[in-house]
């Protein structure tokens, strides 16, 4: 199960990574197969896809407020999903909220502690 939470985190992060630069440039990414995505989607529930998937596109669209909203209704509909913690803790960075920015991003390392993509390194914190 913490494979497939790590999976979704990772396809999450994959979805906004290029249309940010909140990830440590030291930090190495790879990519996930089409089959590998699928096989991460299969522990959440469709509705709580459906509001990752709608705050993903509203992210990349520069609409963070709404993309918040979204994460928010996914951590909402299930506190265990990493990918919804991460995107709080994206939207709320690129809002400017670092304290919550902060709080969500250690929910999200709490639940994928093996997330390598989520982790800071030396002093940074707010990543």
């Amino acid at each position: 199960m913490k494979t497939s939470r790590f999976l979704v985190a990772l396809l999450a992060l994959t979805a906004v990574a290029a249309s940010t630069a909140c990830r440590p440039k030291e930090e190495k990414t790879g990519d996930i197969s089409a089959q590998q995505a699928t096989k991460a989607q299969e522990g959440v529930p469709p509705a709580v896809q459906a509001q990752l998937d709608s705050a993903n596109e509203a992210f990349r669209a520069g609409d963070h407020k709404t993309a918040l909203e979204h994460y928010t209704k996914a951590r909402d509909l299930k506190s265990d999903v990493s990918a919804a913690w991460f995107g709080i803790y994206m939207a709320q960075h690129a809002l400017g909220n670092e304290d919550s920015a902060r709080a969500a991003l250690a929910e999200a390392q709490k639940i994928s502690p093996g997330a390598t993509l989520i982790q800071p390194t030396g002093t940074d914190t707010a990543r």
